[in-house]
């Protein structure tokens, strides 16, 4: 336990001596490139001196729960919820935050615990308009916790089932902006492979941030693995039933998947996820997987429901698997018929929903389709290009864009999720029951050394070994931005 700890410890301060050195570095050329004269130069570097030692200072306050006041809640997943916070020490309104609370041992017990890591990572070397921002990571003996930038607007789930169908135009914006974000990911050298709707945030101003980095390592799990796999095996035996689009349009309207799919998101989401991601090995795919993604997002903004919807999660990989029997482009007649897509979009749509070798990948060769013929992709976010929709905000904590956890109608959504919490939570108390791993705290520890007779107990020794692999596994965690 105590290597770890001063593994950690030294992990997190050669950290910092690195990147002071190259701030000290840059600061210096600064002086050097703008100062005029001694005075100056000596101003500009007391000025530098006082700004480190305010980071210092902030790196001697150990953040912990208490530190951020939990306003609401905003989210909840299998591992844990989400929160909105405003960090105790701030007084201005860029301290509030979108605060994820994940248990340890569950992460562990769920080989859910690199997915975190790779979260982090890849939020800690994110600079980017495009990406959610990290402000803090830290940990205690039974969670981890990301604070992140908390971006108001909701997400693109939620305006897709508010507005079924999305105008050409409007498509053309957001797919533009996701293909961006997605762009800025893969120049970090990640690929995303889990990208759909809800993954995709609304800011204030109404454009895209793109977060849920959990898959993003160059290889699934071997936990992950093996589930898909044995999906894919079953999918394999089923026959597959012929079902028209508008069999599968009605399906979706009218079950939207609020529950099951809405909690469908342990390892990759079926209705969104590349066929060579299940079929393949880590180097077996590229950087397309996230543009197969894209396309069947575009075909739901065109169209109202993905591409291979169907009532269950089972249904949805059948179709996924054999995919090429069941993309079709819709047709409609009469009073719909403006819904129709055009040739271009369809185009794009089957470039994008195709085979790796055959696909549309790369940014650059998406801005080339005639789909985006003349869109101003390298001003995005200039006042010029308008979003189609700008939330409508009272003020910077208004959370009316997500669900309410006090309201029990939105919570039946998430009933699902709550139940397989409630039994992982239950297999937890078990372990730490069988194992060691019961009530925290010092009056803990005194009551299993009053009833077991001494450190020496195999009880005690076991739990040794549990949290010190527990925290071994999030060696590194801690982060603050600079």
């Amino acid at each position: 336990m105590t290597s770890v700890y001063f593994l950690d410890y030294y992990y997190d301060l050669i950290t910092y001596l690195d990147s002071r050195r190259q701030r000290t570095v840059l600061a210096q050329q600064d002086i050097e490139n703008r100062c005029v004269n001694d005075v100056q130069a000596n101003a500009e570097w007391n000025k530098f001196c006082a700004s480190e030692r305010e980071i210092l200072r902030s790196r001697r306050t150990r953040l912990r729960l208490s530190s951020f006041q939990i306003l609401l809640q905003i989210g909840q997943g299998g591992y844990g919820q989400v929160f909105l916070v405003r960090k105790r020490d701030g007084g201005c309104e860029k301290e509030y935050m979108a605060l994820k609370k994940m248990n340890k041992r569950a992460l562990k017990k769920m080989g859910e615990v690199q997915h975190v890591l790779t979260e982090r990572d890849i939020l800690t070397r994110a600079n980017s308009e495009w990406l959610v921002k990290l402000f803090y990571a830290f940990q205690d003996m039974e969670n981890v916790y990301l604070a992140m930038e908390f971006v108001p607007g909701g997400d693109v789930r939620t305006l897709l089932n508010n507005s079924g169908v999305l105008r050409e135009e409007h498509a053309r914006f957001y797919v533009a902006e996701m293909a961006t974000a997605v762009a800025e990911l893969h120049r970090l050298g990640f690929i995303h492979r889990d990208l759909k709707p809800e993954n995709f945030l609304i800011d204030a101003t109404g454009h895209l941030k793109l977060t849920d980095f959990g898959l993003s390592r160059g290889t699934l799990s071997d936990e992950c693995v093996a589930h898909l796999r044995a999906r894919l095996e079953k999918v394999k035996e089923t026959p597959y039933i012929y079902q028209s689009l508008a069999d599968r349009r009605n399906l979706y309207q009218s079950v939207k998947r609020t529950v099951e799919m809405r909690c469908f998101s342990q390892v990759g989401s079926p209705d969104y996820m590349a066929p060579e991601v299940l079929t393949k090995s880590g180097s077996g795919y590229g950087l397309s997987a996230d543009y197969w993604s894209l396309g069947t997002i575009l075909f739901e903004c065109l169209c109202g429901f993905p591409p291979f919807t169907a009532a269950n999660t089972d249904g949805i990989w059948v179709n996924v698997y054999h995919w090429e029997r069941v993309l079709e482009r819709p047709v409609y007649t009469g009073e719909d018929e403006e819904f129709n897509l055009s040739d271009c979009a369809w185009d794009l749509v089957t470039k994008l929903i195709t085979h790796p070798q055959n696909r549309i990948a790369g940014l650059s060769r998406l801005q080339a389709h005639p789909f985006f013929q003349d869109y101003p992709f390298h001003q995005l976010r200039s006042p010029s290009v308008v979003p189609p929709f700008v939330p409508h905000l009272s003020s910077a904590i208004d959370t009316s864009y997500f669900d309410d956890f006090s309201n029990p109608n939105d919570m039946k959504m998430y009933q699902e999720v709550k139940e397989r919490q409630a039994k992982l939570e239950k297999k937890l108390e078990e372990g730490r029951k069988t194992g060691g791993g019961g009530t925290g705290g010092a009056m803990g520890i005194l009551k299993r050394l009053g009833s077991v007779g001494g450190t020496g107990s195999p009880v005690l020794q076991h739990k040794g070994k549990d949290e010190e692999g527990l925290r071994a596994a999030f060696v590194g965690f801690t982060y603050k931005h600079k």
